[in-house]
């Protein structure tokens, strides 16, 4: 934690997206004195975190309002980089394969291909699944079960003290918009991904969040797993959604006729043989695409030109190839959609090929 480069390199590897930040420049410019504040911060804790600067967000994606707490990038949030990228390489090989959020090489998109494999080569442990979500899962977090949590991987004294000053900065669990948050709550739910996976009757298990899916060949098994989870949730403080349900999952019969229900989550609805977008995905994107084919010569703005590009993007993770020619390839033109991210109108392009 206390080697020059390693600092800077925390200094400065994520300073970009917050140069908005009236702090971040400044420590950019005078690194070298700010390497040095950190190593006095680290060595002597002396330090104060900054009061939270709190706003809201409302998710267009699903409409839900979230409430944001932030700090400024220097010393704050320097810190919190410290923190994490001190610890990275060795509590990542520790944790469960398949604790999926905020872990690089560990997304949505390489643990829906390991359902997907699930659902070809072990069609019997895949046959019910069970779902639940935990209530408010950052803020309902219980502060000793965090730090009980981290200090069962991690005894360095120096990380711990400040560890436990991030988290004692904020009454209330853990705030969404620090970046030390998530990295907590899986240090912590450690013990409940080793107790979930060895309950009877799961066959398969993966955690997204808060959002915990267990499959399996027996029904009435996996609802006992399911119900002792939530026990296992609730002696630590936390509280399931009523939402929680347990379903035979898609299948095809000899008949060649379809049975069940697909799997509905990392954001994709997953069937036996194929993939597909959630239905609000898909009418966000045909949205998207019309809004730009009506304007000027099919050319979006900065701002829709990166939303396109990315819905867009995210197809080649489905099997909707006919979805794109009828509603993406038909509807608007790419390369024009690359140029306005590059910074070109997309028409000079069209002439530069031309020449």
């Amino acid at each position: 934690m206390l080697d020059d480069e390693f600092l800077r390199r925390c200094l400065f590897d994520h300073a970009k997206k917050r140069m908005h930040d009236p702090t971040t420049l400044p420590a950019l410019t005078h690194a070298d004195e700010c390497i040095q504040q950190l190593k006095h911060i680290i060595l002597t804790g002396d330090w104060t975190p900054s009061a939270p600067i709190h706003t809201t967000n409302t998710e267009l994606s699903n409409g839900k309002t979230r409430e944001i707490d932030y700090v400024p990038y220097w010393p704050d949030g320097v810190v919190h980089w410290v923190l994490i990228e001190s610890i990275y390489d060795q509590v990542v090989p520790k944790m469960d394969p398949y604790c999926v959020a905020g872990i690089r090489g560990r997304g949505p998109h390489k643990t829906k291909r390991h359902v997907e494999r699930w659902k070809k080569t072990d069609p019997a442990g895949m046959k019910y699944g069970a779902e639940e979500d935990i209530h408010h899962c950052f803020p309902e977090s219980d502060h000793d079960f965090i730090k009980y949590g981290y200090r069962q991987l991690i005894k360095d004294k120096y990380w711990l003290r400040l560890a436990d000053k991030v988290v004692d900065s904020f009454d209330g669990g853990l705030p969404i918009g620090y970046v030390t948050s998530h990295w907590f709550q899986n240090l912590a739910m450690r013990a409940f991904d080793r107790y979930a996976r060895s309950l009877d009757g799961v066959d398969h298990y993966y955690r997204y969040v808060d959002n915990i899916h267990m499959y399996g060949s027996n029904k009435r098994k996996l609802h006992r797993a399911l119900m002792a989870s939530m026990d296992w949730l609730c002696a630590a403080g936390y509280c399931c959604n009523a939402s929680w349900q347990v379903y035979r999952t898609d299948y095809i019969d000899n008949d060649g006729k379809r049975h069940g229900r697909a799997i509905d989550g990392l954001g994709f609805v997953i069937y036996t043989d194929h993939t597909i977008f959630r239905k609000r995905t898909s009418k966000r994107l045909i949205r998207l695409c019309l809004d730009i084919k009506k304007r000027p010569h099919g050319k979006p703005t900065q701002h829709q030109a990166r939303q396109a590009a990315c819905r867009i993007g995210q197809l080649k993770h489905a099997d909707m190839h006919n979805f794109r020619v009828k509603h993406v390839d038909g509807v608007v033109s790419y390369k024009i959609i690359k140029g306005v991210i590059k910074g070109d109108n997309g028409t000079n392009q069209r002439k530069k090929g031309a020449v």
